[in-house]
């Protein structure tokens, strides 16, 4: 996805770990190539026990009926077959649970990228992480869909997990099983023990279930679906509806057989029965609370699987497979799950918690706004920002990066509000500019961008710029320098 010449460790760091989610590259390993190579090989690998198990049955049924050394013989066939049998199993199992452990690993990695020590600084650091994978994003490109697929994943299992909190904080949570397993406040304590306990009972499960969500896409049956027997459609196309109804029946089939089955629950390392119990007993419940996240989120139901639900429509704006996708649409996402409350299609409460913590304007969105003097005086040009910051004052006045400051752009900038009424994106802002000289406007669209040209098509006020480029430059990748 990068170049790793010109980008810092950590925006290789959050590159490879995308990839290790959802590579393009299907020669690649990944999370989703592992589920792919599942759903290919599985009914082989179920019909080989199928099989083994037949045979195991008739000889039973034979040795029934014979004696001496011709049941000597089907005895030491039998032997055969079990042996066969539970090395057939083993190897299946030994399979299923290294899939189930690599997506363990890819999620503390995701973690250790977006929690620290406390409240504040998983703030910062997941603000960094959901910035730096919108921002990997290019306005236009001939692989748009397909990379904002891949960036989806870790996107919507981060989101989860900060509304999770949130929701937990404010005592929302009304269910058991979280309550049970999730004490708040001992969130951030170093304790392993703890740590351990509410990370594998609450957050692995939430995180597996957002990551895989759609993993049912990966079925060789959707695959011809969705791009046809010849691979000759397009798989991001607008679907009719039959075929989109088809698609998702699907997806939510074959993505619950893939966590039940494709993936499980852990094995137990304990040694002593009691322990083992314990440990496989807490593991079906783990997986019984995943399950029902998915399912839940799959119908019209409402409650604790809007925690991975209202992230997956959020992300469905943010990273928008659609080939007509166009960045300046991005606020409309905030606005989409505000409206789908009104409408009681997702709790009111739950979406105004998240709306809370993502504001309108999404992490990464390039902010255009009107310059103001030292005086608070507005000036007759307009500067550059990045949203960078989570949790808002207001939901319509971004935290940003400042990264331009009179019409230069700047490796590092200040952090700042910028507040509606000189926010560009509103037409109370553009207003105070439709006075200015339009060749003065041009002139400052012109210092501002890249191979400008005054005949070109841009508006002169715009409503959004694009900071992918500017981001690409490894020297203006931290945008939460202590400077701020």
């Amino acid at each position: 996805m990068l170049d790793k010449n010109n980008n810092s460790n950590y925006t290789i760091s959050v590159d490879l770990l995308v990839n290790a989610i959802f590579d393009l590259n299907p020669e690649k390993p990944s999370l989703y190539q592992h589920a792919a190579d599942y759903f290919r090989n599985e009914p082989a690998n179920k019909q080989k026990l199928t099989q083994l198990k037949a045979e195991i049955r008739d000889a039973k049924l034979s040795l029934q009926t014979q004696s001496g050394r011709s049941a000597r013989v089907l005895e030491q066939q039998l032997e055969q077959l079990n042996k066969k049998y539970e090395v057939e199993r083993l190897s299946q199992q030994t399979h299923r649970t290294q899939r189930l452990n690599n997506a363990i690993d890819v999620c503390l990695d995701i973690l250790s990228l977006t929690e620290g020590a406390d409240f504040d600084e998983t703030q910062l650091k997941t603000a960094k992480f959901l910035t730096t994978l919108v921002l990997f994003s290019p306005e236009k490109s001939k692989k748009l869909a397909e990379l904002h697929h891949s960036l989806k994943p870790a996107y919507k299992a981060v989101l989860s997990i900060r509304v999770l909190d949130r929701l937990v904080s404010d005592g929302v949570v009304k269910n058991a099983y979280i309550i049970k397993n999730y004490a708040v406040d001992k969130r951030y304590e170093t304790d392993a023990a703890h740590y351990e306990c509410y990370t594998q009972s609450v957050i692995l499960p939430i995180m597996l279930a957002a990551i895989f969500q759609d993993v049912g896409l990966q079925h060789p049956a959707l695959t011809e679906l969705l791009e046809g027997k010849e691979g000759n459609k397009d798989r991001f196309r607008l679907l009719e509806k039959q075929e989109r109804e088809e698609m998702l029946a699907l997806n939510y089939q074959y993505t619950i057989d893939y966590l039940k089955n494709g993936l499980g629950c852990q094995q137990a390392s304990a040694e002593k029965e009691h322990d083992i119990a314990e440990f496989d007993e807490a593991e079906q419940k783990r997986l019984k609370f995943q399950l029902g996240l998915v399912l839940d989120a799959n119908s019209s139901k409402r409650g604790t699987s809007e925690i991975i639900k209202i992230p997956q429509i959020y992300a469905s704006v943010i990273f928008s497979t659609k080939r007509d996708y166009q960045r300046k649409n991005l606020p409309t996402a905030s606005i989409l799950i505000a409206q789908l409350a009104i409408k009681k299609v997702i709790s009111p409460q739950i979406s105004e918690v998240f709306v809370s913590i993502v504001g309108q304007f999404p992490l990464g969105f390039g902010i255009a706004y009107i310059a103001q003097n030292t005086d608070g005086d507005v000036l007759d040009f307009y500067e550059y920002a990045i949203v960078s910051r989570l949790t808002p004052p207001k939901t319509d006045q971004p935290i940003c990066r400042l990264v331009t400051k009179n019409l230069m752009f700047l490796p590092h900038g200040k952090t700042g509000v910028i507040k509606k009424v000189h926010n560009l994106h509103f037409q109370v802002a553009r207003k105070k500019l439709v006075k200015i000289d339009p060749k003065r406007l041009a002139k400052v669209m012109q210092k501002l961008s890249h191979n400008y040209r005054i005949e070109d098509s841009k508006p002169i006020i715009p409503c959004y710029w694009e900071p992918h480029e500017y981001f690409c430059v490894q020297g203006n990748q931290n945008l939460w320098s202590n400077s701020s």
